[in-house]
């Protein structure tokens, strides 16, 4: 008698891997087919096809995730046993059980033997795609979990996109993404003064997920690769601190307020590391090690890409790990960003920056304090431009913040016309010596 059990097969402990089927035909043949859904390997158990009883869950698994995904895995098997006993006297091969799968995730629905459409919407799609980045069954192009920002960003395209179908009153699918579509999408959010940016981003966003359909093949259609259907970007004003700016934060005295005392530290280990926030953040005495020749290193795995990077202890940042006892406090970026603004204006950053923005489509320029555009990333940025300012070399750099080319990282640190001049007046041919 035919049965299938769960399983996973990897040996490393931490791995997040993809739940399996071994499909057992008779005693001598068996084979194995990939489920969708995925799950860390010390949290799952093979004997019991379930996740662990006693697993202790984390932020990366939470108990949530571990309920959904037997939840998914109990309807899978139940959509597996009804689409056997349709067919009993065929036995299963990995063909047609990849093929069940495959309709599991991609539920379609027929008329007369033909294909009418698609069960699932684009406006569904878009939910699910969103829902599985959340609950980690679908994974980045680096085969890690979306970080927070990220998945935030999709739930609030999805908000948008909504309001959109219900201003145009009407509700788009696959099909309907075309030239005029962008258009009439573009026309409308910077009707409501949507930066450019934001715009491209939710462009860029609907283009990603669209990719994605086609590839899991709900259509074929391909009129957002057309060069008309762009992402469009505008400069903006990322500004960066320089250390002088950045002992000013330092050397503030904010005993008395350990909401702006927390968010200061926090902000200041992401200019001395130069890493984004969800990596800097939560930093602790895992990250910390020492190497043979005594220098402390802060030796982690970026998040987002899962690069490897180690980075050397300045004395001001082992300041702030001798502080926390080297784990860093429980943070939330929205709150970091709203109290580093009011550090940095106690510090005195409140130098006019001229901002661009864009208002009832025309393109617009206003003057605004330093210190109100500072933001937990301003902090990589910062890292990044003065370990360049400070004359280390750019490779050793990009080793440390994880860009892949020079032309990548020398567009994101922020080097002014006047810095530049002052670099080359020590070059030979400026200096005469």
């Amino acid at each position: 008698m035919a049965t299938f059990a769960y399983r996973i097969r990897t040996t490393k402990r931490a791995a997040l891997t993809k739940v399996l089927i071994r499909f057992n035909v008779d005693r001598k043949t068996s084979f194995y087919a990939e489920t969708q859904y995925m799950v860390y390997a010390d949290a799952w158990d093979n004997k019991k096809q379930a996740v662990k009883s006693r697993y202790t869950f984390t932020d990366d698994f939470t108990e949530q995730q571990g309920r959904e995904l037997m939840k998914n895995l109990a309807e899978l098997r139940s959509h597996i046993l009804g689409e056997m006993t349709k067919d009993p006297e065929h036995a299963m091969t990995k063909t047609r059980l990849e093929k069940i799968i495959y309709a599991f995730h991609h539920p379609r629905t027929f008329a007369g033997g033909r294909l009418s459409r698609n069960r699932e919407s684009l406006t569904d799609y878009i939910a699910r795609y969103a829902r599985e980045m959340e609950n980690g069954t679908r994974l980045n192009i680096h085969k890690l979990r979306y970080g927070h920002s990220t998945i935030k960003n999709y739930k609030g395209f999805l908000i948008q996109y909504d309001e959109f179908c219900k201003a145009k009153r009407k509700r788009y699918d696959f099909g309907d993404i075309d030239l005029k579509f962008y258009d009439d999408f573009v026309a409308y959010f910077t009707a409501k003064d949507y930066s450019i940016n934001t715009i491209g981003r939710h462009v860029k966003e609907l283009k990603i997920i669209m990719r994605a359909a086609r590839e899991e093949g709900l259509h074929d259609n391909g009129a957002i690769e057309s060069r008309k259907f762009r992402v469009l970007t505008a400069d903006v004003e990322n500004i960066y601190l320089s250390e002088s700016e950045i002992r000013a934060i330092a050397d503030l005295d904010l005993s008395g307020d350990r909401n702006k005392d927390i968010a200061r530290d926090i902000f200041l280990v992401g200019c001395y590391t130069a890493q984004r926030y969800s990596d800097y953040s939560t930093i602790n005495e895992g990250n910390i090690r020492t190497l043979e020749n005594g220098q402390r290193v802060i030796d982690l795995k970026q998040q987002k890409t899962g690069n490897h990077v180690v980075i050397p202890v300045r004395p001001e940042l082992q300041a702030i790990l001798d502080k926390y006892e080297n784990r860093l406090p429980k943070s939330y970026e929205q709150k970091v960003n709203k109290y580093i603004k009011e550090v940095a204006r106690e510090a005195g950053i409140t130098e006019k920056i001229e901002v661009s923005y864009v208002e009832n489509g025309e393109k617009r320029t206003h003057l605004v304090d330093k210190c109100d555009l500072v933001k937990t990333h301003t902090a990589r940025r910062s890292g990044a431009t003065n370990m360049y300012l400070a004359g280390i070399p750019t490779i050793a750099i990009m080793k440390i913040t994880g860009h892949k080319t020079e032309k990548e990282f020398m567009k994101y640190i922020k080097i002014t016309e006047e810095q530049t001049a002052m670099e080359l007046m020590n070059h030979p041919y400026f200096s005469g010596k």
